[in-house]
């Protein structure tokens, strides 16, 4: 069997497999330009498998940072001063697992993340951030516009689990990156949560705004 003589046009798949393989082109001399591409398109698989978490098919933390990152970016060189995130807690995972097994716990996850992904935009960005933490990011949302989605997305995940979940949101800000928006995002998932405010403005908010309100 003779083998295919290479082409012109075959040098760009041999050089760009040589730059994921870290290895001079030289290297891979007699590699056949088809074998090359199918080589290059696994590897892009195995890349994006390493970016998404394996139970929910979120993106995984580093790799939703990344992404939250470039979405910043983004927002501040187009003037989006509405990107928003949400701080997402389960806090019900853990009875789940002691009562009904850990199964049981992953399915509830995989439906928060179908919940997630079913109402939310397709360019939204969705991260596992922890074994009951979610994060994401909505575009043009600002903050009530995310606490309005989100509710929608807590009936939904309600009405097939009959749980429910804590959410804390914070805007872009003029300066900072993913982990601070994210940070504060959480600050206000837990000053909710001591407020026992859920939806509303929390506790935190609530007092800052009467210390300045005309008496």
């Amino acid at each position: 069997m003779t083998q295919r003589r290479r082409r012109p046009e075959d040098e760009p798949h041999i050089r760009r497999l040589a730059r994921e393989l870290g290895v001079p082109p030289e290297g891979l001399a007699g590699l056949p330009p088809d074998v090359a591409l199918l080589i290059s398109a696994r590897l892009r698989e195995l890349r994006e498998a390493a970016h998404v978490d394996d139970l929910t098919g979120a993106l995984r933390r580093g790799a939703g940072l990344a992404a939250l990152e470039r979405e910043i970016g983004r927002a501040r060189r187009h003037g989006d001063h509405l990107l928003t995130v949400a701080f997402i807690d389960l806090d019900s995972l853990k009875s789940v697992n002691d009562s009904s097994g850990h199964a049981a716990g992953d399915a509830l996850l995989c439906e928060l993340a179908g919940a997630l992904t079913r109402r939310l935009r397709a360019y939204d960005l969705v991260m596992r951030w922890g074994g009951d933490e979610f994060v994401v990011a909505l575009s043009h949302a600002g903050s009530e516009g995310a606490r309005r989605v989100l509710r929608e997305v807590e009936n939904d995940f309600r009405s097939r689990t009959g749980r429910n979940f804590d959410v804390g949101v914070a805007e872009i800000g003029p300066e900072g990156g993913a982990e601070e928006l994210v940070a504060r995002a959480d600050a206000d998932l837990y000053a909710r949560r001591r407020g026992r405010d859920r939806w509303g403005e929390s506790r935190q908010k609530r007092q800052g705004r009467s210390l300045h309100s005309p008496a």
